[in-house]
């Protein structure tokens, strides 16, 4: 019997050295992807969508304008085959007409309304822009050829994969384009498709890292995707606090808790993978984002986060720079 006791124990403790290596020291077995992607710090959210209309070349050409150096965008695929920008297959909360993307070719697209909701704020964008007119991916690609961009796509059709693939082949994107899908057979597909796309973490695998971190066993997990994506539940607090119940603000903040954990995210940068969080409007979630050191933060307002950096690398610089006088 204490034989079996310290066989036991043999084990757990082996199991406990090689757990904190592998967590310290990922890419002793792992693929480390850090070159796989520039850095990622400003990510304007379908173009900045609080700003101009999402998902216009007008709304992409100011995020980057300013200095978004991400654009996260949605694909869907046209009955004569384009792909294009859009969150939604059915364009009527887009434009206000009634039709599929998919049954509708892309000459007899409608403009977008010029009055749209956000999606994760509780304001609606009006924007007095000229072009409204549904973008091309092709098109997207060639006006911000040196800018990264994030590609949800959506349905996950193989027609729509494939040619996506095509796109960024033609292109030479690989350095600067995310791709993925929020269903993992649908990532799957992409990957099979084209494995040297970056590839952004589907809702099971997200949710499988945090399962595997907080039982100890995050550095055995091999991970070909390169961005992870997730939501700070606290900002939905702030957005919605007056529509929430108490029992879902106290579920939102214990989400909060074990969501945003520097620990993990530090693991997860020395296997190159960047976080992002989606998405946040104002500077106090800008600030709380920081403190747990993300790579990124996607915003529909990329304007405030710009400022919010500003203003940030100026105090910094301004901190610096005393210091040095006093040496």
């Amino acid at each position: 019997m204490e034989l079996i006791w310290v066989i036991i124990l043999a084990i757990a403790i082996i199991y406990s050295i090689v757990s904190t290596i592998l967590f310290l020291f990922p890419t002793i077995i792992h693929y480390n992807h850090e070159n796989k992607l520039d850095n990622v710090t400003i990510s304007a959210h379908r173009g900045g969508a609080g700003e101009f209309i999402e998902n216009t070349m007008p709304a992409f050409d100011h995020a980057v304008q300013l200095g978004a150096n991400m654009l996260e965008i949605d694909v869907q695929e046209t009955k004569d085959s384009v792909i294009v920008v859009s969150h939604d297959n059915d364009m009527y909360r887009a434009t206000g007409k009634k039709g599929l993307i998919s049954e509708t070719l892309y000459a007899d697209l409608p403009p977008y309304s010029n009055h749209l909701f956000l999606q994760f704020d509780r304001v609606q964008c009006i924007s007095s822009q000229t072009d409204f007119s549904f973008v091309k991916l092709a098109d997207l690609f060639e006006h911000h050829k040196d800018v990264i961009i994030h590609i949800d796509t959506k349905d996950g059709k193989p027609s729509l994969i494939n040619t996506v693939s095509e796109l960024v082949i033609k292109h030479d994107r690989f350095s600067n384009t995310v791709w993925g899908n929020m269903a993992e057979a649908k990532n799957d597909l992409s990957y099979s498709v084209n494995p040297d796309i970056t590839l952004f973490m589907s809702i099971r695998k997200v949710a499988l890292t945090y399962a595997m971190f907080y039982l100890g066993l995050i550095g055995f997990v091999p991970m070909k995707e390169a961005v992870f994506d997730i939501p700070m539940p606290s900002a939905i607090v702030d957005q919605f606090s007056d529509v929430l119940s108490r029992g879902q603000k106290v579920l939102a903040y214990t989400a909060h808790f074990l969501i945003m954990n520097r620990l993990l995210f530090w693991h997860l940068r020395r296997r190159g993978v960047k976080v992002v969080v989606f998405v946040l409007n104002q500077e106090k979630n800008f600030v709380i984002a920081d403190k747990y050191c993300v790579d990124g933060i996607m915003t529909d307002f990329p304007s405030r986060l710009v400022k919010y950096h500003s203003d940030n690398c100026s105090k910094s610089g301004e901190t610096s720079q005393i210091l040095g006088n006093v040496g």
